[in-house]
Parts: structure tokens; C-alpha cells; sequence
């Protein structure tokens, strides 16, 4: 996780924020008080002081029967309160003009959330598709998409096989099995991004980070006549240089 730049007079602050992130970062499994003071080099009582009044204000909160912290219902409050304008989708936007304007497709801007992606943006390009706005505010499963695989790809091999399981009726009502998801893998980690086609179209798409704890995606969709294999190398590097001049903006690690 990368040094965020102190501002004199906000050492109160910073801290709060750097033990909220370290929160964040751990909000499945929880995180042990312990592990915060090993993390940000804050003695006990300081760290201990911080996070309780972060749980009093409803952004943290602790379990009652292990002692781990999560986060709380006012940090779902506040991230679902910036849904109707996303600051990475403001944050994107440029970028993905440039983009469809460059490839004449569309290009689409995904982040995950849990197991799951959810599709935030879409910017058109001059070959619009007309049913490709519908994807706009949908969530499917990592791996049922270009950018959702590149999405997949982040997570470590015992990972994608315990996501596997969670999900393993999904998966086999879309006819993926466990070989076809640790091939994507696979491709995606050996090339840097995800590239897949079906039902007509294919794409190639490429994982960033979002803030100190988040994963995003940005793809681009095309028919599939119109995406041969050497314009999908070259889109996917186009989309990848986009991204590399993007991600001093909106990824903290």
C-alpha cells in the first residue's frame, strides 16, 4: 500500500484514514486490532483510541465474539452516496473517450465487488451496439466477461478455486468448469490482459487498482468480425497505455 502525502496540522487524520484503509483492505476476514498497530507502526492505546471513535461514527464496527474489525454501515452509507456520479467513472471518463474514439468500439468500465463485477460506464465509439448500453448498472459474476476476467486473474490459485466452489452451480449454467476458468487465468496473466469472445462479440480488457483496496477494469467490446486477432493486440496495448497514464490518479497501491 503506498505512503499517502501528509498535510501539516492532519496527523489525527492521516492516521484515522490509513487504519480505515487497512480496514477496508481486510473487510472479508476482518483484522485483528494487532495486526492495525503492526501495519501502520501506531502504538496500541493510539490505534485502539482511533478505531473506536471510527466505530462510534458508524465507520467501522467490531465483532462482538472475535474481536475483528470490518467495516461499517456509514462507510457502505457514504461509498453508496457517490453511485449517481462515481469519481472513477469522472476519473475514467477522458481516458475512455480517447479510447473509443481511437477503436471506433465501445468501451466499458467495470469494478468488482465481492465475488461479482459491476459494470459502471460505457463510452461508444463510431461502430455503436445497440444492446450493449443494457450491460450499464448490471453485476455478473468474475469471469463472465472481458474486463471480469481480467478481474478473476487477480486473485491467487486456492482463491479462484474457493471462488470457484462458491459458485459452482453458476458457473456450470453458464458451461464454465474450474479447467476453463484457470485457463482465462492463465492467458490473462501471461499476456497482462484478458482477451475472450461470445455470442458474436469479443474484447480484450485490463485490471488497474482503484484507491488502496479496490480492483477496476476497463474492456473493449466489439463484434467479433471486427476485433482479429492482431487488432486485439493492439487495442488491448492502446487500452493498456491509457490505463498506465490513469492509474497515478486513481490507484493508492
Amino acid at each position: 500500500m503506498v505512503k499517502v502525502r501528509t498535510i501539516p496540522g492532519a496527523q489525527s487524520i492521516d492516521r484515522a484514514a490509513a487504519l480505515l484503509r487497512w480496514i477496508a483492505a481486510g473487510h472479508g476476514d476482518g483484522t485483528a486490532l494487532r495486526d492495525l498497530v503492526d501495519r501502520t507502526g501506531l502504538d496500541r492505546t493510539t490505534a485502539w483510541r482511533i478505531v473506536s471513535s471510527l466505530e462510534q461514527q458508524g465507520l467501522v464496527a467490531k465483532d462482538a465474539r472475535s474481536g475483528l474489525y470490518r467495516l461499517g454501515v456509514e462507510s457502505m452509507a457514504l461509498g453508496l452516496a457517490c453511485m449517481d456520479r462515481p469519481p472513477l467513472t469522472e476519473a475514467c471518463r477522458p481516458a475512455m473517450k480517447a479510447l473509443a474514439r481511437l477503436s471506433g468500439e465501445s468501451v466499458f468500465l467495470v469494478v468488482r465487488s465481492g465475488d461479482h463485477s459491476h459494470c459502471l460506464h460505457l463510452e461508444e465509439g463510431a461502430h455503436p451496439v445497440r444492446s450493449f448500453p443494457l450491460n450499464v448498472g448490471s453485476t455478473r459474476l468474475l469471469g463472465l466477461g472481458v474486463a471480469s476476467i481480467a478481474l478473476l486473474a487477480t486473485l491467487t490459485d486456492e482463491e479462484l478455486a474457493q471462488h470457484y466452489q462458491r459458485h459452482r452451480a453458476e458457473y456450470e449454467s453458464h458451461e464454465v468448469g474450474i479447467a476453463k476458468l484457470q485457463r482465462w487465468v492463465v492467458q490473462t496473466r501471461q499476456r497482462s490482459h484478458s482477451n475472450a469472445g461470445a455470442g458474436g462479440v469479443a474484447g480484450v480488457g485490463v485490471h488497474f487498482r482503484m484507491g488502496s483496496c479496490g480492483d477496476a477494469a476497463m474492456s473493449i467490446i466489439a463484434p467479433r468480425g471486427r476485433l482479429p486477432r492482431p487488432r486485439a493486440g493492439e487495442l488491448a496495448q492502446a487500452l493498456a497505455g491509457e490505463i498506465g497514464r490513469l492509474v497515478p490518479q486513481v490507484g493508492r497501491g
